[in-house]
């Protein structure tokens, strides 16, 4: 009950003070948005929010030279993939004319285990394929990739030919593709 009482006279005596400022006409600076005069928190505030903004207008300039890096970097990716893609092209329509066509096959990509081949070679990069379904030894063309040689078997279907890659991220980055396979008769 006392501390109710205590309450009450709090109450009644902030009233009485905000009741007699208002009689009186004075005008507090953070009541009265038409007061010219700011208080010291005031400038002190707007200290804080400038340094504020000064940091996030340098985190902002930051970030976009890093996006502007970036978006060089991958114009420069683009490029090179261009170029590699115009001279797959070049090389496809030369070697085009050298074989029949035997089917359109599934492609994947495998890495070395340490292990010889089927045909009892090892296997190299940019030559050696495996499929179940062409006989070992047999020269052949991938649309859009090149000439490769069947030296390897393993478990796939009739229809994959597993190119030999040199690492693991190559591999799974190649994933899964289809190309057109001719057959090179020399």
């Amino acid at each position: 009950m006392r501390l109710n009482t205590k309450k009450k006279i709090r109450l009644t005596l902030a009233t009485s003070v905000f009741a007699a400022l208002t009689i009186w006409g004075v005008h507090l600076p953070a009541q009265d948005i038409t007061a010219e005069e700011t208080s010291s928190i005031d400038a002190f505030t707007q200290e804080i929010l400038d340094e504020h903004k000064a940091e996030v207008e340098a985190e902002k300039a930051l970030q976009n030279a890093k996006c502007r890096e970036m978006y060089e970097n991958r114009i420069e990716d683009y490029k090179l993939q261009a170029e590699t893609s115009l001279d797959r092209v070049a090389k496809n329509s030369q070697n085009a004319e050298k074989g029949s066509f035997i089917g359109s096959y599934q492609l994947t990509a495998y890495i070395a285990t340490g292990n010889r081949c089927a045909s009892g070679v090892y296997p190299t990069v940019n030559h050696t394929v495996a499929c179940n379904s062409i006989p070992l030894g047999t020269k052949i063309y991938i649309e859009g990739y090149g000439e490769f040689v069947v030296e390897d078997t393993g478990g796939m279907a009739g229809n994959v030919i597993d190119i030999f890659v040199a690492d693991y991220g190559s591999a799974i980055q190649f994933g899964r593709r289809t190309a057109n396979v001719y057959v090179i008769s020399e």
